[in-house]
């Protein structure tokens, strides 16, 4: 899966555009838990989005924050 397909698959499943490319790096983090991301494919989206300038949660509060 390339970033555009990502991005899609977001917007079909939430009903609206992500605001910014962290939203992205969350759903396709989602995706690899629920198996629907190999390992391969999840290190290389996740490679491009911190090179578009996603950030990675850095501690215990930034991932509570997200679910």
């Amino acid at each position: 899966m390339v970033l555009e397909e990502l991005r899609h698959k977001f917007v079909s499943c939430k009903n609206y555009e992500p605001i910014e490319q962290n939203e992205l790096m969350d759903f396709a983090r989602q995706l690899y838990l629920r198996e629907e991301l190999s390992i391969g494919q999840f290190r290389t989206l996740i490679k491009e989005l911190e090179r578009n300038g996603a950030v990675p949660p850095r501690t215990l509060e930034d991932i509570l924050e997200l679910t």
